[in-house]
């Protein structure tokens, strides 16, 4: 996978430019990833990453020479290879759920096919915008296998139950109509260009605010998704607690009182 991170001023973008293979995922992808999180992660002046596809696709998901490179190990111990698997499997879930812990929130831009694991790696993401012609496939079932990255657990706190049941025991796509008119993308643009200036201006938006207020909203966010609301609330008394001295608060009000915008500092690096 060729993965290309550039940055504009306080967002940041990753492109998938495999474009002749659809984008498919591939064995560079899943090191190069977790690489480029991190070097956002590390970089304060990043406040929001766009995670986009180049050509006419998102991405048709796990590249199909991954599954052979999977075999190679198969003649070995029993109990060994199949540790191996698991193992295997662990580190390719973590480099999607890095989406999830990176400290900025994280866009998707989807155009045409998302499918398979390229839908584990959507339904990490914050927010979602998609073109019209993009449709959503749980297509592992279609290939004799249960989806082990993730979105058989992140699609249900996504989507009503019943859907995704239908969804990932059929293995039929959801068109970006039905995924907009279900919640799961926040727009629908009729060309890429247009589903990509939408999520820049968004983008831009959240760049403007307090990095600080962002990641504590993004970190109650996940929280509150895997834990009861008692622990919820518990978690933003224990975050606010520690962070309300910030500088941030009298700058936000004094800008709105005096219809202006603040200039909130980076976070430290």
């Amino acid at each position: 996978m060729s993965l290309q991170l550039t940055r504009n001023g306080a967002v940041a973008e990753i492109l998938m430019d495999r474009a002749e293979r659809m984008n498919a995922l591939d064995t560079a992808f899943w090191s190069e990833l977790p690489r480029l999180l991190d070097e956002v992660d590390a970089d304060p002046s990043i406040r929001v990453l766009l995670l986009q596809g180049s050509g006419k696709h998102f991405s048709a998901g796990m590249d199909l020479d991954f599954f052979p490179a999977i075999r190679e190990q198969e003649n070995g111990e029993p109990g060994r290879y199949r540790d191996w698997i698991r193992r295997k499997v662990l580190a390719l879930q973590a480099a999607l759920t890095r989406l999830e812990t990176l400290r900025v929130p994280v866009i998707a831009v989807t155009q045409g096919a998302c499918i398979g694991g390229a839908l584990d790696l959507a339904c990490c993401t914050n927010l979602r915008y998609a073109t019209a012609d993009a449709y959503f496939r749980i297509h592992e079932i279609n290939i004799g296998m249960m989806a082990d990255l993730g979105v058989l657990q992140r699609l249900p706190r996504l989507l009503p139950a019943a859907l995704v049941q239908e969804l990932a025991l059929t293995g039929r796509p959801m068109n970006a109509a039905e995924a907009l008119q279900r919640g799961f993308v926040n727009a629908v643009s009729d060309s890429h260009e247009q589903a990509l200036q939408l999520a820049r201006e968004t983008a831009a938006r959240i760049a403007a605010l307090s990095p600080l207020a962002v990641a504590g909203t993004k970190a109650a966010l996940n929280h509150a998704r895997d834990h009861s609301v008692a622990d919820g609330l518990e978690f933003a008394s224990l975050w606010n607690a520690a962070m309300f001295v910030s500088e941030d608060v009298p700058l936000a009000l004094a800008a709105q009182k005096h219809r202006g915008a603040a200039q909130f500092q980076d976070l430290l690096p």
